[in-house]
């Protein structure tokens, strides 16, 4: 069974995270129908990024989070926010900042030696995540995409909902979860839209 990918995004990734709307076409070659729950990827095309917090005190970052519908039940999103616990001038380090993230109960790190699809699947434990190598898109069920590459950050909390992930070879993503689930303050702020 192949998965046909969007090859401009595959192809592009920045330091910064972006949130991205590809059509994916998440479609199985091979097979003419869709995979249960599977959403249409196709319906919109547009490109959203997080914003620069204004504030040096503060840092935006994407967040990978779920909201409740009627009736209960949790659907992941993609959310940018803003934390309120950055230093913003370091004694003896000139131009650096210190971002407290509080405590971990555990890390793993996973190191994907080729390129690898995961169906859908939630946030294991809140966790903050650290791309250091490769590309990676996640997807949540509106079709959002978060495109990554190396250097990215981005806190992964939905634990109820899903998402799919595509992780290129020699991928290395770590997971950081947080210390009883405990995470840090913030704020959802407006996304921008391309």
């Amino acid at each position: 069974m192949k998965i046909a990918l969007p090859l401009v995004a595959l192809l592009t990734c920045s330091a910064t995270a972006a949130l991205v709307h590809h059509p994916p076409s998440l479609v199985y070659q091979g097979s003419p129908h869709r995979r249960p729950g599977e959403p249409d990827y196709t319906a919109q095309d547009y490109e959203l990024r997080c914003p620069k917090s204004k504030d040096p005190r503060k840092m935006t970052l994407p967040a990978i989070t779920q909201e409740l519908d009627a009736k209960g039940k949790a659907t992941n999103i993609l959310e940018c926010w803003e934390i309120d616990n950055v230093v913003p001038a370091v004694e003896g380090i000139e131009g650096a900042s210190l971002v407290g993230w509080g405590a971990f109960d555990a890390a793993y790190q996973y190191d994907f030696h080729e390129g690898f699809f995961m169906p859908p699947h939630p946030a294991p434990e809140p966790s903050l995540v650290l791309m250091s190598a490769g590309v990676g898109l996640i997807t949540v069920p509106s079709g959002e995409v978060l495109r990554l590459g190396p250097g990215d950050t981005f806190f992964s909390v939905g634990t109820d909902g899903w998402q799919t992930a595509w992780w290129s070879e020699g991928t290395r993503v770590t997971d950081f979860y947080f210390k009883d689930g405990k995470i840090p303050n913030h704020e959802a702020v407006q996304k921008t839209t391309h």
